[in-house]
């Protein structure tokens, strides 16, 4: 009898063993993921998304700041159309630096596609390895298949392929590869205060804050209504790890923060401009529904959406919400919740006025919703997969949405950069209209919503010599590393010239001996020197 016995459960064990899933499979399957992402980019180059040259220019000035020897990125001396733009000093870059390293050392084009694909291929490996880290889940999870749903369903939603197609937004995509890693951290806290893993949460965070600074706030209130629905849980040792992880959040970020604080502090910058009101930029419900049941791939930023597979996820929820556990039934909540916040459901005309606006579009608590409805579906999902099929069936039922997806998005009409087009890519990623971190007063009496990309006296190297308007060409310009250096002609030798150049001063901008230079009312630079002919070369050191 105990041998019978010894021999069924033996049998139990190996035919576990014969369907469990071994891991590398999974790491296979994301691989091929990814692959089938990309493989119709591959063939055209770079897409040019709507916020595309912006990334693109950053990236530049960090590659050549690089060449001329230094780590920081530069203030906008070799890109931004070259007009001291501080892009650098307000907008992170931290995780440009693969981007600029990897365009050092082959060709553009194909740098930009590799770094891509390989940071999508690690979204999918940290999503499924965070999920099946976070604790308490009254689930079996060892065979992992829990984090490889969710990463299915989260890698491939409509809203996170947005953001490195149609926006080709690569510092918010990359902030959205940390939020589960984020969650599973701040869970920790909460049920594993014993563990380590509660230090990923701030480890975490500060990643955030170096990618993108607005995902850093939309999360820091995801963060808040996760502590307020689990508070119960909170208790000294506890509220002393939450206020470590502060600590060092503040800590490793005070270098951004301070430089930020201290550059506004000394002269206003135009903060990044919306076209419009926070209630005009929300979607329309019905819109959301349509556009996400089409897996439309946005055009106008009002069609922006969840894309099918979230969607369907959203009513499997729904549908089956008794079954979750409490954490599941959390997410649930704040999932449908961050839904009516991206739509003009919610009257956002209230927040207008408070610091909420900086949001910029409410469409982007997308993302939070995407992970909640991502998880959930998972969650429910679980059980099914012990089906034979069932998980490689999903698997590719999936991934013909995403294909079909990308196939639109490669034929949408977009901009192509080719991977011979080096010369097209060295305008498009050095020549941005930008007025964004602009001094204030550079934009004193415009329309800032109507002049935001529009072609400016600055943008096209309009010089005023001895009050005379002079265009300066290309070959008078030449960057360096936070300096600009210009040929200027038609000058008056041997006497005083007044030259205001187009190159933006934010309060510290200097020059060699011998020429005065200082800021003007309208944020540009102004010199004054004493030539000794007609034309000179003038250096000016920016901030």
């Amino acid at each position: 009898m105990k041998m019978e016995n010894h021999n069924i459960s033996l049998f139990k064990r190996l035919n576990m063993q014969r369907f469990k899933p071994i891991y590398w499979q999974y790491y296979l399957l994301f691989f091929l993921n990814a692959l089938i992402i990309f493989i119709l980019i591959f063939r055209q180059g770079i897409i040019c998304g709507w916020d595309l040259q912006f990334h693109l220019n950053r990236i530049e000035e960090l590659h050549y700041s690089l060449l001329s020897g230094h780590l920081l990125a530069s203030n906008g001396s070799f890109t931004f159309s070259k007009i001291g733009l501080a892009v650098s000093t307000f907008y992170p870059y931290l995780f440009l630096y693969p981007f600029a390293i990897m365009r050092s050392l082959i060709n553009p084009v194909i740098a930009y596609n590799v770094c891509l694909f390989f940071l999508t291929l690690l979204s999918f490996i940290v999503s499924y390895k965070a999920i099946n880290n976070f604790p308490s889940q009254n689930r079996h999870t060892e065979s992992g298949d829990l984090g490889f749903l969710f990463s299915l369903i989260y890698n491939n939603s409509g809203y996170l392929l947005l953001q490195f197609t149609q926006r080709g937004d690569i510092p918010e995509y990359i902030a959205l590869i940390f939020l589960p890693l984020l969650l599973m951290g701040l869970l920790s806290l909460l049920k594993q205060p014993n563990s380590k893993k509660w230090l990923w949460m701030p480890i975490t965070f500060v990643f955030i804050v170096y990618s993108h600074l607005l995902s850093a706030f939309i999360f820091t209130l995801f963060i808040i209504v996760i502590l307020c629905l689990n508070y119960r849980q909170l208790d000294k040792i506890k509220l002393k790890k939450l206020l470590l992880s502060g600590v060092i959040i503040l800590g490793c970020t005070l270098p951004i923060t301070l430089n930020i604080i201290i550059s506004n502090h000394n002269n206003k910058i135009v903060a990044p401009i919306v076209p419009d009101t926070l209630q005009n930029e929300a979607l329309k419900s019905n819109d959301l529904l349509i556009n996400s049941l089409a897996n439309l791939v946005p055009g106008p930023l009002s069609t922006v959406n969840l894309g099918f597979v979230v969607l369907i996820c959203t009513f499997i929820s729904l549908f089956i919400l008794r079954g979750y556990n409490s954490l599941g039934r959390q997410l649930a909540v704040i999932g449908l919740f961050a839904l009516i916040l991206s739509t003009n459901l919610f009257p956002w005309f209230i927040f207008q006025h408070t610091p909420l606006h900086i949001i910029q579009f409410p469409w982007r608590f997308l993302g939070i919703a995407t992970f909640c409805i991502a998880y959930d579906a998972s969650w429910v999902l679980q059980p099914l997969i012990n089906k034979r099929g069932i998980l490689f069936l999903i698997f590719i039922t999936i991934n013909f949405i995403t294909f079909n997806y990308i196939h639109n998005y490669v034929h949408n009409g977009n901009q192509i950069i080719a991977y011979k087009q080096i010369r097209q890519y060295r305008k498009m990623a050095t020549d941005a209209v930008y007025t964004d971190y602009m001094p204030e007063q550079t934009l004193t009496g415009m329309d800032k919503a109507t002049y935001f990309r529009k072609k400016s006296d600055i943008h096209r190297h309009v010089a005023v010599i001895n009050g005379h308007k002079v265009k300066l060409f290309q070959q008078q310009i030449k960057p360096g590393y936070n300096r600009i250096s210009y040929t200027l002609t038609s000058l008056k030798p041997d006497r005083i010239n007044y030259v205001t150049l187009p190159l933006l001063n934010y309060g510290n901008n200097h020059a060699s001996h011998g020429i005065t230079a200082k800021q003007t009312s309208r944020g540009t630079t102004m010199i004054a020197f004493i030539p000794k002919s007609d034309k000179q070369v003038v250096t000016i050191y920016l901030h």
